[in-house]
């Protein structure tokens, strides 16, 4: 049993890991052919995976609804969304426009789909908001200068922002809009290279543990 279980699964992910690693390092025709057959592989896993994750996602719903559990009354709209969906879709055969007209598919995204996200952003944006404030609240130099970059930022999108930098900035000879492109082309761009970093750093740490297997997350909890 654990030689299925675990041993198995192990040596798989360990060969073909290493294999796919190598493909970068070794220009030759094979491990072309050999990495495009992979992300086929991938692609056919993918599909499964999300076939899957559709039955789970249903059957956790379909269980919280059958013993009216707290909120069971939010599952019904998972149900009443995929159909909506899901069969106007069929019935236009993916296609959102036929000719000049919306199709069912169409009608369905253009008045179902587009308001609810619509929806879904209007409401996100109060979080926004109340994360700012939280952000913004100086308790340190950092804080300090992320709320100064934060305040640059807002005067240079909004129609009043160089009205008012005029009047209390204007003698330094520069406009708000120059400020606002030196902050989002230096000091925010050397701030986004150095998260990339620290995540392809994670990423290859990562990556290495899973094929070494010292993750093993992905057996299961048994």
């Amino acid at each position: 049993m654990k030689l299925i279980k675990k041993t198995i699964p192990l040596a798989i992910v360990f060969v073909f890991g290493i294999l796919t690693l190598l493909t970068y390092y070794v220009p030759h025709k094979h491990s072309v052919d050999f990495l495009e057959t992979m992300n086929k592989w991938e692609n056919i896993v993918t599909a499964f995976a999300f076939f899957l994750g559709l039955i789970s996602l249903f059957y956790a719903h379909s269980t919280k609804i059958s013993r009216k559990a707290d909120g069971w009354g939010y599952s019904l709209f998972v149900f009443v969304g995929f159909l909506a969906i899901i069969i106007p879709a069929y019935i236009s055969k993916g296609k959102n426009m036929n000719g000049a007209e919306l199709t069912w598919m169409g009608w369905a995204f253009q008045y179902i789909y587009n308001p609810l996200s619509a929806t879904m952003f209007a409401v996100l944006a109060f979080y926004i908001v109340s994360t700012a404030y939280k952000s913004f609240r100086i308790k340190s130099l950092q804080a300090f200068v992320l709320f100064v970059a934060a305040m640059f930022l807002i005067l240079g999108n909004v129609p009043l922002g160089q009205i008012i930098w005029d009047k209390m900035l204007g003698w330094t000879g520069y406009n708000i809009s120059q400020v606002v492109d030196w902050i989002m082309h230096v000091p925010a761009v050397a701030g986004k290279r150095g998260i990339m970093i620290g995540i392809s750093i994670g990423a290859v740490v990562t990556a290495l543990k899973i094929i070494f297997g010292i993750e093993r997350q992905y057996l299961g909890k048994d």
